[in-house]
């Protein structure tokens, strides 16, 4: 079974993939996955966060399993394998947070299947041009094909790709400001300005080596 770990770091996101990876790269040598980090977007006709997905429309036709995990994510406790979470029965997996009265799926982790399934979801979630400019991009693409309305961000009809092959994830695969769970795999840090990310991030990177040494990663 091919695996792979993908992600993209463009422009100043390019000195947080150098982080993150350093999590990455053990986390991948442990658990047997590929890793595909881009730190160039593969289609400049659009916003750099859309490129997730021509790079994702390439990788499923290539592996079996594909795990996304944004630039500003750090893998903060590597012990378990994310592959092991999709349900043989689903094409995809990720997080849904829940913040007050709002519930917003989350795909700065997200898992997918290979096959052409994941394919055609991909270029279904392309297709959506007129949210090309959205300040969620891709994700709200997807938000909608799940049977979620947007602005506000409430889940409207569910559709059969969320009821019958979407997975939820246990929050502790993404971590964020705002539904932060104390018992973090991924902590990820969307929404803060880069400094502020890169501060934080490097402090997780601190705290990995620790426990690194004592085994506890």
């Amino acid at each position: 079974m091919t695996r792979v770990i993908a992600s993209l770091g463009c422009g100043k996101h390019e000195a947080l993939l150098r982080i993150s990876t350093r999590t990455f790269a053990p986390y991948a040598e442990r658990h047997g996955y590929e890793l595909d980090l881009s730190t160039t977007v593969p289609d400049a006709s659009r916003p750099a966060p859309w490129g997730k997905i021509t790079i994702l429309r390439r990788l499923v036709q290539e592996h079996e399993l594909v795990v996304w995990i944004d630039a500003d994510a750090m893998i903060v406790d590597g012990r378990r394998d994310i592959g092991d979470e999709l349900a043989p029965d689903r094409l995809m997996a990720l997080v849904t947070h829940h913040m007050g009265s709002t519930a917003m799926p989350n795909a700065g982790v997200w898992i997918l299947r290979g096959g052409d399934e994941a394919v055609d979801l991909l270029d279904r979630i392309w297709d959506q041009d007129d949210l090309i400019d959205h300040p969620w991009w891709e994700n709200a693409a997807l938000c909608r094909l799940l049977g979620y309305d947007l602005d506000p961000v409430r889940l409207g009809q569910a559709t059969d790709l969320m009821i019958r092959r979407t997975q939820g994830l246990d929050p502790c695969w993404n971590s964020i400001h705002g539904a932060r769970t104390p018992a973090a795999r991924i902590n990820h840090y969307p929404g803060f300005a880069l400094r502020t990310r890169r501060v934080l991030m490097t402090r997780d990177l601190a705290r990995v080596h620790v426990k690194r040494l004592l085994r506890r990663w």
